[in-house]
């Protein structure tokens, strides 16, 4: 299965105006379908090689104003917004043999085509792959040649189920669905067995509707659905899915309304995850739950320490949550890599509360069964200390918004809770040297006026007090005083 486990785009919005290209992907509203007029060149195609260009000479810098626009021959017109010295040096091409064309490409006479992307994901270079068959969305440079991004719509074929009848009624001039898309019965991102694929789910009942319409159909064997004619208006979208599962899009959670236009042709995959789920709390040697705690859930035997998994965290409210979990076995940890953080300052331990996999207890869930109190116990600390920070100031305090920071020479670093007037508390790794520093952002506006009269001595922003250096290790040093001097004229105070 394909995870999208940092989606870029959460709503891809087919035949959309076409924004500002950026690795953010960032989402578009659904408009007006433009046709087939989104890019320069669609088609369905198959790699046949691939082969990494020279890196081109950056560009010279200009200061002027249009310095942007003089974008490197090789970059497309519609470049994503990276300095243009990254996205020239950095181009693959991949060579297609063209399966299927619907737009573009020479008018439909190409057999084969050379795209080109960046050589990476930091400039949105979609990463092909030798012998995958693709539906490509071609941006035309300034020199002719074609370009593909990671943002454009661009996707394997077996991705692109709803799509491709969609191209080709507009390639045919036929009638286009308004709104459509996949319903798939998925796993949780890194809960799914490697190449385990989304599986389509057919002949389900799928209906939108909005203040004043009411649209139903079903999907078909590939789990596809297709609603034609809808009118404008905000939609919410529901289907009766089998039990032990909810409408979801794995990117963004629970399903939202959407609005289109008159005229709109929508693509709107959703997904069916399993409505499972793992409640419980992470509890130190008091049995009092952490205030801070990472955690990680894995499917009983895919459990690495290098390797993440579903992440959970708890908070001040002291419990954790694993939503949409489906049904079978699962290896629950805590801090995975064995991080020193002093703010939570145990080390790796497994449900219930041991610190070797192989003494791990499984947690075995049935399809939408619910667990709640799955407890682990924590036990095994590494050392640490309690220092207190007291804040002074020479003269009165001027108002504004204090902080504490503390960092670390090697692990975390730890948080500063205030416990009192100017007073603060933190914990320390023994093992570990801190910097402990402190600054004030002023408010101007509540500067006394016999202050803000004189022009020529304007309140700073910040002043900072005089930082204090401690070993983890020395307990006879168990508090710190950091002093404010008195703020200067208009600049920062060290």
């Amino acid at each position: 299965m394909l995870l999208r486990i940092l989606a870029m785009v959460a709503w891809l919005v087919l035949l959309a105006s076409p924004a500002a290209w950026s690795c953010a992907c960032s989402q578009s509203s659904p408009g007006q379908c433009p046709g087939l007029q989104q890019a320069d060149g669609i088609f369905l195609g198959t790699v046949a090689t691939i082969q990494e260009m020279p890196s081109a000479p950056a560009p010279p810098q200009s200061s002027s104003p249009d310095a942007s626009s003089n974008s490197a021959a090789n970059a497309p017109s519609d470049s994503p917004s990276e300095p243009v010295d990254t996205i020239a040096s950095r181009l693959t091409r991949y060579h297609f043999r063209i399966n299927e064309q619907f737009t573009g490409v020479d008018s439909g006479a190409a057999s084969e085509i050379d795209i080109f992307s960046g050589g990476s994901d930091g400039n949105c270079g979609y990463r092909f792959k030798t012998s995958i068959q693709y539906v490509v969305f071609a941006h035309r440079g300034k020199d002719g040649r074609f370009f593909a991004t990671i943002c454009d719509g661009t996707r394997p074929a077996g991705e692109a189920r709803a799509l491709l009848p969609q191209l080709r009624a507009m390639r045919d001039g036929r009638r286009v669905a308004s709104v459509f898309g996949v319903l798939r019965r998925a796993d949780t991102p890194f809960l799914a067995a490697a190449n385990d694929p989304d599986d389509p789910l057919p002949n389900v009942s799928v209906k939108i509707r909005s203040r004043d319409d009411r649209f139903e159909t079903s999907t078909d064997a590939d789990g596809v659905y297709r609603f034609y004619d809808v009118h404008a208006g905000e939609y919410s979208l529901t289907a009766d899915l089998p039990a032990g599962t909810g409408l979801t899009q794995k990117s963004i959670g629970s399903l939202q309304p959407f609005s289109i236009p008159d005229g709109a042709c929508f693509e709107y995959d959703v997904d069916a995850l399993p409505t499972g789920s793992i409640h419980g709390s992470v509890l130190g040697p008091n049995g009092k739950p952490l205030d801070i705690a990472s955690l990680e859930l894995y499917r009983v035997g895919n459990y690495s320490s290098s390797r993440p998994g579903l992440w959970a965290f708890q908070g001040a409210e002291g419990a954790f949550n694993f939503d949409h979990i489906g049904p079978g076995d699962y290896i629950l940890v805590f801090n995975r890599a064995n991080r020193k953080n002093p703010n939570a300052p145990f080390k790796r331990a497994f449900f219930p509360g041991v610190a070797d996999l192989s003494e791990a207890q499984p947690i075995h869930l049935d399809d939408g069964q619910n667990l709640s109190k799955i407890d682990i116990n924590v036990s095994d600390r590494y050392p640490t200390r309690q220092l207190r920070v007291q804040l002074k100031w020479i003269g009165a305090r001027p108002p504004g918004s204090v902080t504490v920071g503390v960092k670390a020479d090697q692990g975390e670093n730890p948080a500063a809770d205030e416990i009192g007037n100017n007073l603060y508390e933190v914990t320390l790794l023994e093992s570990a040297s801190y910097k402990i520093s402190a600054w004030e952002d002023l408010d101007p506006g509540r500067v006394p006026s016999s202050r803000r009269r004189k022009v020529d001595c304007p309140t700073p922003a910040r002043v900072d007090a005089t930082s204090v250096s401690v070993l983890g290790s020395d307990a006879n040093v168990k508090k710190v005083t950091l002093t404010f001097a008195k703020p200067g004229c208009g600049e920062k105070q060290q």
